[in-house]
């Protein structure tokens, strides 16, 4: 990136300015930071597909880690990738609204259908 596109991308931000191509360099390394951490948790999604290497009494939690992963991976994409952690807070809430429900309405639904109380009670 040329030394013009760094300034022209602090100049919004005074307090950058002082610092130039120091900026650019640590939003990289945070942009990559986050992409291994977005690797290792989709790693950890996928190793539930695996269920025969888990114990049977770990299985029926695989829906909270997948919710709680699911939602660290959008919370994380959000933040840094569509940038709302700098934008207007109003604009975090609608979109932490938003996962929310989706959350609120999926655990609903896996109550409703006797998800918690184990396969054995769980209509073929």
């Amino acid at each position: 990136m040329s030394v013009e596109t760094v300034a022209t991308a602090t100049a919004g931000h005074p307090e950058h300015a002082e610092h130039g191509a120091e900026v650019h360099e640590s939003h990289d390394r945070t942009y990559v930071k986050i992409a291994a951490i977005l690797a290792v948790l989709t790693f950890m999604e996928m190793l539930t597909y695996f269920e025969s290497i888990f114990p049977d009494a770990i299985e029926r939690y695989f829906a909270l880690a997948l919710l709680v992963l699911m939602s660290t991976k959008f919370y994380l994409i959000s933040a840094y990738f569509m940038h709302l952690r700098w934008d207007k807070p109003v604009l975090r809430r609608v979109f932490l609204t938003g996962i929310v429900i989706a959350v609120v309405v999926y655990l609903v639904a896996l109550t409703v259908f006797n998800f918690w109380n184990g396969p054995e009670v769980m209509p073929r």
